[in-house]
């Protein structure tokens, strides 16, 4: 991730991917993608507290300072309403090899990139969620971001590269043409 990005804004970005078949590789490989989205700001967190160790706090300028809003929680909804959370890829492909991903009523992953950056007396909260759902006929993605920052829009990107690459069924329910 670099540091570049433009200015405050609203993006508020909705695809539509009803007409995909999620399957259990498929939704895997999104999960695995996620979490080393995680993971990376994760480093970078770390990584920008030990450049500012040396320094009081006053001098202290963070370009990814940690935020609760940090997070990855994959909700698995299994038929019979027996709920299951996952916090990252690991967890989940446990899940997945014990079947509990086999009739499942829904899956809802939440990715929040959520960082503060500026002076340590003045930050500046960015925060980046990345929600897609998955109900049978209905399988949304929604970016939201307070920021315009191209990471982030490469983050959006390769999400819907992703979800471009999964099976594709027209039916009854969910007829979509090739754009």
């Amino acid at each position: 991730m670099e540091e570049d990005f433009t200015g405050k804004t609203v993006i508020n970005n909705e695809f539509d991917y009803s007409n995909i078949l999620p399957t259990k590789e498929a939704v895997l490989y999104l999960v695995q993608y996620c979490d080393q989205m995680n993971k990376q700001l994760t480093k970078l967190v770390e990584a920008d507290e030990e450049k500012n160790k040396p320094f009081k706090d006053e001098y202290k300028e963070y370009n990814y300072k940690h935020s609760f809003g940090q997070v990855l929680d994959i909700y698995i909804v299994e038929k019979g309403y027996n709920n299951i959370t996952c916090k990252d890829y690991d967890t989940f492909l446990t899940t997945a090899k014990n079947g509990d991903l086999d009739n499942v009523s829904s899956i809802n992953i939440k990715l929040c990139l959520d960082f503060y950056r500026g002076r340590k007396e003045n930050l500046v909260q960015h925060e980046n969620s990345f929600h897609i759902l998955f109900h049978p006929y209905e399988i949304k993605f929604a970016r939201k971001s307070n920021f315009q920052d191209s990471d982030m829009d490469q983050i959006e990107n390769q999400i819907n590269q992703i979800l471009k690459q999964f099976p594709v069924a027209n039916c009854i329910f969910c007829t979509k043409e090739e754009k």
